[in-house]
């Protein structure tokens, strides 16, 4: 299959290459530690079933290295072609690095899985290796603030051995990272966020993100909460079900049954709850004592 895309811009050439005889330019801004079979599954089985419909886009290298075509972006589907033994469909273009490099930006801004972190990476990269002088010229070429610029450079920054806690790199939420790089200011804040990320490390345990995020700001003396990844179901001291909580990525939903719930009820379990939560932000040694109040104003 080949075909022609004329615009005002550029001229694009759609086919379909060997997947074998691609590879990703080294400017793209996925970590390829989080594309594999597991997190490329739900595309994998969607293109085994509908076809790829969305071409990636590249550009001809002429057989370097054994490769004919350099992919701009899409490494996703890449990984997915190879593993079906598929034709990727790709649009071919004549660009330069910094064309490119807005032609990424384009296509991944509005996407939701790549992190800040990935992103700061990225601009510390393009930085290192000229495609831009300054900061202030990416954010000019980008269309963004020199602030956004600015604080994405902050998180790339993180220590090895704190990103390196995480599972991946992309698991770093923007306001994580901006916690962590607020501690990285000051000297003896730094050196205990290394401390607890290398004693993380060497533990060997491989938690939820947040679980991770939070043993590394807080240490261990305070208990963590641990995000499930479904949703749980509370039961009283007879075994009937009487509160599910629904795990989100920011929150957690505290769900009661409507029936038989009185509003007196209700309240008295509110009030218990934020008894426990407030004593969650008091000093240690208040923490018992709030919590037999709230035992002896609610069950739950």
């Amino acid at each position: 299959m080949s075909s022609i895309i004329n615009s005002k811009e550029r001229t694009t050439s759609l086919r379909r290459v060997s997947p074998f005889r691609c590879r990703m330019w080294n400017m793209h801004d996925r970590l390829g530690e989080h594309i594999d079979a597991a997190t490329c599954a739900p595309l994998i089985e969607s293109m085994e079933k509908h076809g790829q419909h969305h071409p990636v886009l590249g550009r001809a290298i002429n057989g370097a290295d054994g490769y004919d075509v350099e992919l701009i972006y899409g490494a996703r589907r890449l990984f997915a072609a190879r593993e079906l033994g598929i034709p990727l469909l790709v649009g071919l273009q004549v660009v330069s690095d910094r064309e490119a490099i807005v032609e990424m930006d384009i296509e991944n801004r509005g996407r939701q899985d790549i992190s800040p972190y990935e992103r700061g990476l990225s601009y510390a990269r393009w930085l290192r290796a000229g495609l831009f002088q300054t900061q202030t010229e990416i954010a000019s070429v980008l269309g963004v603030s020199e602030a956004q610029v600015s604080r994405l450079l902050r998180y790339a920054a993180l220590p090895a051995v704190v990103v390196g806690a995480f599972r991946f790199g992309s698991d770093i939420r923007e306001e994580w990272a901006a916690n962590l790089a607020r501690c990285c200011e000051e000297k003896e804040a730094r050196e205990r966020l290394i401390k607890r990320a290398r004693q993380y490390g060497e533990s060997g345990r491989q938690e939820a993100p947040q679980c991770v995020y939070d043993a590394l700001v807080q240490g261990e003396d305070r208990k963590l909460v641990k995000f499930k990844r479904r949703d749980g179901v509370v039961k009283d001291s007879t075994g009937v079900p009487i509160v599910r909580l629904q795990f989100r990525a920011k929150s957690v939903h505290v769900v009661l049954q409507r029936a038989d719930l009185e509003l007196s009820v209700l309240h008295e379990a509110v009030k218990a709850m934020v008894v426990v939560l407030e004593a969650a932000r008091q000093p240690r040694e208040r923490i018992n004592k709030v919590e037999t109040a709230a035992a002896s104003s609610s069950r739950f």
